[in-house]
């Protein structure tokens, strides 16, 4: 039995036991006698309804209802409330008539359609239940699909860059092609290890951060400056794995690779009003020469951010300084 099979077996039975006692704590109101047989009204009553809604249950995933969309589902789900409400209707009038003690006021026609009526309403409620988390699971599977998407775009841009940086040491100063590539070992397994966890903490980002900062100065070497503020109440906050990487990443491609006196890299975190708000900024390019960014690195980390943490969660880029270009990214805290 799967997990998901017991999960719905375990509230099937919650819930229809529930429905049960509520039918007792009814008799007792209108001052049945609670006897063996009301109990065993109550009792039969949960299972033959437990019975109907999983028979319903077995038809619906036979015949892909969970896939239709919503202007076919809505009366086929209707018309399988009223089917089921109608079989617990007439199973109540079997067994009322079966069980009937003398001088007992039997149930009339007018009782027959209000029974249905609250039954196909009860059986309503379950499907649209059953349907709403249906609903939930294929919008939780979609965001899981599209954020392994994005990450899997990610990854090899990732990788190249990496390559590029360590490329050129590899003929002129071994030793620090080594270093270089041990670097690059530890920045791969972050890589790789993201396509099975969605966030780390602060401080796990700011370690792969450290690694490609000392990639890239093999590089850029005096060209490249860092500057690191980090609140330690920061540190354990959750952020989508790369994310500042790739804020860094693009602040030097697009800001201080293209200087030639080269630039400040500033990174910042604090958390205001239960937010991390986490700043990368970069010394901007003093020329006019065209910028040949796609925007992918942030359009992906923006995408991410709204899959992982709702909509609260934003990227804004900040050129309004001549000197200076700033990423900023708040996601909001639980």
């Amino acid at each position: 039995m799967t997990r998901r099979t017991l999960a719905y077996l375990t509230c099937q039975a919650i819930g229809w036991s529930i429905w049960g006692a509520l039918n007792i704590a009814m008799f007792a109101l209108q001052r049945f006698p609670i006897d063996l047989r009301t109990i065993s009204w109550a009792v039969l009553g949960a299972l033959v309804a437990f019975s109907i809604s999983h028979g319903f249950r077995t038809l619906v995933r036979r015949w892909r209802w969970a896939a239709l969309p919503l202007r076919a589902l809505v009366p086929r789900v209707v018309t399988g409330a009223v089917v089921q409400g109608a079989l617990l209707d007439l199973w109540v009038f079997a067994i009322a008539g079966l069980t009937a003690r003398a001088g007992e006021e039997q149930l009339g026609p007018a009782k027959l359609v209000g029974f249905l009526f609250n039954f196909s309403v009860l059986y309503l409620v379950w499907s649209l239940i059953y349907f709403g988390v249906h609903w939930l699971e294929r919008s939780r599977h979609a965001d899981r699909a599209q954020l392994h998407h994005l990450k899997s775009q990610l990854n090899p841009h990732f990788l190249f860059n990496a390559l590029n940086s360590v490329r050129g040491l590899v003929t002129e100063d071994p030793p620090r092609a080594q270093a270089a590539i041990t670097r690059l070992a530890k920045l791969l397994r972050v890589a790789l290890g993201s396509t099975t966890t969605d966030t780390i903490t602060l401080a796990r980002e700011l370690e792969v951060v450290e690694d490609y900062l000392a990639l890239e100065a093999v590089r850029l070497e005096e060209r490249l400056r860092v500057a690191l503020a980090i609140d330690d109440a920061a540190r354990d906050a959750p952020v989508p794995a790369l994310l500042v990487q790739t804020l860094v990443e693009n602040a030097i491609k697009h800001g201080i690779a293209r200087r030639r006196d080269g630039g400040e890299v500033a990174i910042t975190a604090r958390i205001t009003d239960n937010v991390l708000v986490l700043h990368v900024a970069n010394t901007s390019v003093d020329d006019a020469a065209p910028d040949a960014s796609t925007g992918v690195g942030l359009a992906n980390a923006r995408e991410r951010l709204a899959l992982l943490f709702g909509p609260r969660a934003t990227l804004r880029l900040d050129r309004s300084r001549a000197d200076r270009t700033v990423a900023e990214v708040r996601i909001p805290l639980p």
